[in-house]
């Protein structure tokens, strides 16, 4: 398969620099070619400037991703997705490989968020509901927040208190969730509830709320870094919620939740490898760039934990025939 990207060693997927491998075919070499583009050309330019704005990066980025073939590659052609025919897993890693090479601050960042809001509303919701938000989620019109944290109750999902008492054709929602990715963006939430009192994950439930419901209120949450998250606080406050906006059966939602976590588990590892590939590419062309006593760093016998940094320039000139300076 023909090399791509950088060939510093290890800075790049194996099979990027010519490693044999059983798992890619055309249309995976396509996309990351349709990746790093879109990359390359609209984020990287631009990362810095969208970081530090108030406002992020713009909402209209979505749908230039999604002409772009990039925003509706994880969805199926029938809800208006570019889903490749022979899609499998190794599409999802390389696109979220990809997108982590613009090197932080989640510029794109809520297409990650749309694709763990969206499943509960794809595997278990109402044909209505799914007419009503999917599409335009797929191809970035608008985009939905998962919205399941509370100020008491990070991880500890069980014991969320965020209620919805039934009064009619409606629910009454009341309670706050905190830390909410994408919130100022999110056009829609998936919200875990409790109905009733009974106790624990089977006690929840999960409802789709539109962000313009009368008693929501949203709060920008100040982060250290990037302002491209759109972290928020939201507060439900006596907001009526039709009872056709339950996602799937009542009580289940403990369990969507659990189930909806091993995708977003696959998101966050697939970004966070990258982010360490990054680290360590800028850190390896460092000790290639930099000499002192003169010597490259990398040719200085420089122990780490027992281990001698060295090998790393022996691999690189032998593997780019390039002689030691």
């Amino acid at each position: 398969m023909k090399r791509f990207g950088s060939q510093l060693p290890v800075c790049e997927p194996h099979w990027y620099q010519g490693a044999a491998s059983p798992y890619y075919r055309k249309s995976h070499v396509e996309l990351r070619a349709r990746v790093r583009k879109f990359v390359e050309e609209r984020i990287k330019p631009n990362m810095d400037k969208w970081i530090e704005s108030e406002s992020g990066y713009p909402r209209e980025l979505h749908e230039e991703a999604f002409d772009c073939g990039v925003q509706g590659v994880l969805f199926d052609q029938k809800w208006g997705g570019t889903m490749p025919e022979d899609f499998d897993a190794f599409h999802e890693l390389i696109l979220w490989d990809e997108l982590a090479r613009s090197g932080g601050g989640a510029v794109l960042g809520h297409l990650a968020i749309n694709t763990m809001a969206l499943p509960p509303i794809l595997f278990y919701a109402s044909d209505e509901i799914k007419k009503k938000v999917v599409k335009d989620v797929v191809q970035g019109r608008k985009n939905i927040s998962l919205a399941i944290s509370e100020p008491s109750y990070g991880s500890d999902v069980a014991n969320i208190e965020t209620s919805a008492v039934r009064q009619g054709d409606y629910f009454i929602v009341n309670g706050a969730k905190k830390w909410i990715t994408g919130a100022l963006m999110a056009d829609f939430f998936t919200v875990a509830v409790r109905i009733g009192n009974k106790p624990g994950l089977k006690g929840l439930s999960l409802l789709l709320i539109d962000r313009n419901s009368k008693g929501i209120d949203i709060r920008k949450m100040e982060t250290q870094a990037s302002h491209s998250h759109h972290i928020g606080m939201v507060t439900f406050d006596d907001v009526k919620v039709p009872v056709a906006n339950l996602i799937g059966k009542e009580g289940y939602g403990g369990k969507y939740i659990m189930i909806n976590f091993n995708h977003e588990r696959f998101v966050i590892a697939a970004g966070a490898n990258r982010a360490a590939r990054l680290c360590y590419s800028e850190a390896f062309q460092y000790s290639m760039d930099r000499k002192t006593f003169g010597k490259r760093l990398a040719q200085h016998q420089v122990r780490t934990e027992g281990r001698s940094l060295s090998p790393v320039l022996i691999l690189f000139c032998l593997r780019t025939k390039r002689p030691f300076e």
